[in-house]
This record gives structure tokens, sequence and C-alpha cells, in this order.
């Protein structure tokens, strides 16, 4: 059985004059194994299309494939490929009266899990998200970390292939989340999960995906690896060079002049160094000719380099130049 997921021009309208587009005609392949990331702005779509490959909503048009199965022809097949995890219930999706083990219970006898699976499965669970101390306490008790080490304890019940994760870090402090995001790469790494993942943090997707898509108003504007990404911006990049201490003005002067200098962005001195932020344009080397043009102007270079763009820089390019289109 595949263990992939793939969109086929998904897409949901909304009744209205005109109609919402919430997703608009969205191609997406999701390897198997592969730790996916899904990035946009509020009201993207990020979270309507996540419920339309659970099944919960009926696509406008196109459809999805989900383990191998159609979401609109075979809707059972795919509930019993995934598990999903909607990280804004805040832990409200768990019964705060039960004990993490009765909850778990309750949840494998409604997902239909055999009994003669269940409780190795709840145990081992139990473990593997550090539980078993407090696994007889009520959830009413617990920290919300552990009330989302439950939901995920909870995800994994039926042992889905794919796993369908959104915003599951929102609202946790940083030590939580990072804990969480270590399960997320062991859910990915050690048990092998296919795994879709929705945030709103960047950094967290750029330390967990493997590859990328950004949605923009409901569309898939670009996706692939960062290294990928990045080349859509390769017009905008950014070189840091360090200065042998000297006035700035020479030196800012002589790159303004350069014709592979778009802009020079920052120049501060830190140290017994000057040190400059210039964006260069182009996809020529651009690094031995600011550095001849600095050594022919007499100004001692201690080191230049060009900065790869973070996520959220390449994210925040993308998105505005799609919004500028439109």
């Amino acid at each position: 059985m595949s263990r992939s997921i793939e969109t086929i021009g998904l897409t949901k309208a909304y009744p209205g004059k005109p109609p919402v587009v919430a997703v608009d005609h969205v191609d997406l392949n999701v390897r198997g194994g592969e730790l996916f990331g899904l990035l946009g702005p509020n009201g993207a779509g990020k979270t309507t299309l996540m419920k339309m490959l659970c099944t919960l909503i009926l696509p406008t048009e196109g459809t999805a494939n989900v383990g191998g199965y159609d979401i609109i022809k075979q809707p059972g097949q795919v509930r019993e490929t995934l598990g999903w995890l909607h990280g804004e219930t805040g832990g409200r999706a768990l019964y705060w009266r039960l004990s993490a083990r009765d909850n778990l219970r309750f949840y494998a006898y409604i997902q239909n899990v055999p009994s003669s699976t269940a409780s190795k499965r709840i145990e081992a669970l139990l473990s593997f998200f550090g539980l078993e101390r407090e696994a007889n306490n009520l959830v009413k008790d617990y920290s919300t970390g552990m009330k989302v080490r439950v939901m995920l304890a909870r995800t994994l019940l039926p042992n889905p292939p794919i796993l369908l994760l959104d915003e599951p870090t929102v609202g946790l402090d940083a030590q939580t989340a990072i804990e969480t995001r270590k399960l997320i790469r062991a859910l990915s790494e050690e048990l092998g999960k296919t795994i879709l993942l929705t945030s709103h943090n960047l950094y967290e997707v750029e330390q967990l995906c493997q590859r990328v898509a950004i949605i923009n108003n409901g569309k898939v504007v670009a996706q692939g690896t960062k290294a990928q990404l990045t080349q859509l911006i390769r017009e905008s990049r950014t070189v840091e060079i360090r200065l042998e201490s000297t006035k700035s003005e020479p030196a800012v002067d002589l790159l303004r002049n350069l014709a592979v200098v778009r802009e020079v962005l920052t120049s501060e001195r830190l140290g017994d160094e000057l040190v400059i932020h210039v964006e260069v344009s182009g996809t020529e080397p651009t690094i031995p000719i600011i550095t001849d043009a600095l050594t022919a102007g007499n100004l001692r270079v201690r080191g230049i380099s060009e900065i790869r763009p973070s996520l959220e820089e390449i994210f925040v390019k993308i998105t505005e130049e799609d919004n500028n289109v439109k």
C-alpha cells in the first residue's frame, strides 16, 4: 500500500457572491516516510486542506489520494490510514476526568483497535511518550505539554502509516515546544511515519521538514527543499563583508558604485571590525568582484561570505511577491 499523500487540483469554495475559495487547485505530493511542511499565513487554506484530506469536508473540485485511497470514493479506508492531530484543540479532544491510560483505552475501543493488541500498544505508547509515571493520573491535572503527548499517543493508537499534524505546538511554551518537536522527529525517524505538518513557526518547519510547500490565498505558490526555494529568490542575496577597522563612508560609497551590489543594507562597527551587509543581484560569483574592488580601494578584507536566507526570509519574500502579483 502506498504511504504517500497526493492532491490533484484539490479545491474548496464556499457559497457567496462571489464564492470564497479557501483552497484553489492544489497539487501536492508527499512521499512515503517523508516529513513535509505546509506553510502559509492565517487564512491561507492550510486547515481546510487538512480537513479535506481527513474526509471531514468534501472538496468542491479535484480529489486526493491518501495511502493509496481516494478521499471521495474511499473515505472509510482513508480514515483507517491516517491519524490527525489539531493542536488548536489544546487538549480538548481528551476526557479530562479520565486518566491518560483510560483515555487511550476508550479511544482504542472506538477506533476498533483489536483488544488483543490494544493493551500492549497502549503501554508501548505510554512508554514512548514518557507518560508511564503519570498514566493513572487525571488528564485535568496534566501540564499542556503532557496533554499534547497524550493527544499524540491517541493519534497513533491505530498505528496509522500517515499523520496529519495541524499546528501541533501552537500555544506551547518554548521548552514544551522543543520536546514536542523531538517527539515529531522521532515519529518520522524511528517509526517511519509519513507526516504532513502545518505550522506558523518557520524555525520549527525548517528544523523538521525535508520539503516544504508555501500556500497563499488558497494556492501553492512554491514547494521544494529549502535549497530549491532559495533558488526562487536567488536574484536577491545577502553578502556579509568584514573589514579591518576603517571609516565606513569610503567602503560604503565604493560598494554602492559596484554593478553587482543592489543595496547597502547595514554598516556597523563591531569591535575592531567594520561589518557591512549588502544585497547583491545576478547569478555570477559576486564575492570575487567585491573582494577585488575593496582591495583595489586599499581596504583590508578580513572576511566575506554569502549569508544563506532563513526559511522565514524565503517565506516572506515569496508571499510578498505573490501578493504583489494580484
